[in-house]
């Protein structure tokens, strides 16, 4: 067998090796939890001619305008409420929105079948709910101004920039605001 040939190949057969390594070692840094967004976006030029009042010249102004559609929610009935839980993630403020903007609200957990109705769907993934800890106030709130039953969970002290929660199975932890997450609504039927 003649070395010569044999080499090249080997040592193309090693790099490519090293390479895959390498991306899949650092993908999920790039992409953390997953997060690739696949969430189809309009993108569209708006040209805006208007009459300038104090002489006869024409202004023309180019407006480029992103619009980024969120998706429908999953809606699910339970007692007299129905939840609408989110496919796509967002910060907690507008997951707000998008409650708001389907004539309902972020979830408020009142009793613990309710409760565990709610944790045996998000058992994947953290959710936000309607639960926040306002700079003005020291202590944890519905967005109801309401303030949450001992008896369904433990909730730590606010921790810093932690001042909204999430859901996730068992579990309600304080979360950034900031963060995305998905969220989840609640209307009555």
């Amino acid at each position: 067998m003649d070395w010569r040939c044999v080499a090249p190949g080997i040592i193309l057969v090693l790099i490519k090796f090293a390479g895959t390594s390498l991306f899949v070692t650092f993908i999920p840094q790039i992409f953390p939890r997953g997060n690739l967004s696949f969430v189809p976006e309009d993108n569209f030029t708006v040209l805006e001619v208007t009459p300038s009042p104090t002489e006869n010249l024409m202004t023309t102004s180019v407006r480029i305008t992103r619009a980024v559609q969120v998706g429908e929610l999953r809606w699910e009935n339970y007692g007299r409420n129905l939840y609408g839980f989110s496919q796509n993630m967002l910060e907690w403020t507008s997951g707000f929105s998008e409650c708001d903007d389907r004539s309902s609200h972020l979830v408020i957990i009142n009793d613990k079948e309710e409760m565990e109705f709610l944790q045996n769907r998000t058992r994947n993934a953290k959710y936000f709910i309607g639960l926040e800890h306002p700079d003005d106030r020291n202590q944890w709130l519905w967005i109801d101004d309401t303030e949450p039953r001992g008896d369904l969970f433990i909730l730590k002290p606010n921790q810093v920039g932690k001042q909204c929660a999430t859901l996730q199975g068992t579990e309600v932890r304080s979360a950034s605001c900031y963060e995305k997450n998905h969220w989840i609504c609640e209307r009555k039927i």
